[in-house]
């Protein structure tokens, strides 16, 4: 899994852009301030959004839409997601 980042040093929202061994692309965004403030979304092209908050460099599930826009917390987090978060600098991600 490679990364590619965008202009760290802008005060505007970190986006980043992923593909997956499946060959499925994934599109991050880092919002708000380095120091336990940030959002952290994760979009699965065309298929589904993650979204979480940073508590003590642990990311927090906050909400996960399917492809409709719909709400969908029930199914667990895709075994990927954790080790990209992990690349991100973060711990993990909080159960």
């Amino acid at each position: 899994m490679s990364v590619k980042t965008g202009d760290s040093t802008s005060r505007e929202p970190r986006r980043l852009t992923t593909d997956l061994e499946d060959g499925r692309s994934v599109e991050v965004e880092i919002s708000g301030s380095p120091d336990n403030h940030a959002r952290v979304d994760v979009r699965l092209e065309g298929e589904r959004r993650w979204v979480f908050g940073v508590n003590d460099d642990v990311a927090v599930p906050l909400f996960d839409l399917d492809a409709d826009g719909y709400g969908n917390r029930n199914e667990e987090l895709p075994a990927w997601i954790e080790p990209l978060l992990r690349r991100l600098g973060l711990e993990g991600v909080d159960a």
